[in-house]
């Protein structure tokens, strides 16, 4: 598998890490997914109490090799992502991400990222409730 152009994929985390930042402002629903905001990235939007979490979603194989640092990624159809800045708001907002659960990026040291051996709504949803505990229970984690 080839490993995307480094300028390129610098370009891309710029424009997920624009997007990521800009969703945070908007609105906020328990859980959504956005639109694509880089080929093959899309947005998790939920929130912890009143605090917007926005996850990134990766689904090409050459950007999850490129994040975990091991273009033999096992066989994973997404890759779920948080930068740091975020996780540690909510930790110091008293709303727990767990860390623990997730695995640190040996390319983007402050992205931590879970794998996702598929990518339904309802996987994905029961990661975020995973990963972010205080999350209010709803209907698609069950």
């Amino acid at each position: 598998m080839a490993r995307p152009d480094p300028a390129s994929f610098d370009e891309k985390i710029r424009r997920v890490a624009v997007a990521v930042s800009a969703a945070r402002g908007d609105d906020r629903r328990h859980f959504d997914f956005t639109r694509v905001v880089a080929p093959g990235v899309r947005l998790v939007l939920s929130e912890a109490g009143d605090l917007p979490l926005a996850f990134s979603l990766w689904t090409l194989p050459e950007d999850i090799a490129e994040l975990c640092g091991d273009a033999a990624v096992p066989a994973t159809q997404g890759l779920l992502a948080l930068d740091g800045d975020q996780a540690r708001e909510a930790n110091e907002a008293g709303f727990t991400v767990d860390l623990t659960q997730l695995t640190r990026s040996q390319s983007r040291p402050d992205t931590y990222y879970v794998l996702l051996d598929r990518v339904t709504e309802q996987r994905v949803h029961t990661v975020v409730h995973r990963l972010v505990p205080a999350l209010k229970a709803h209907r698609i984690a069950a």
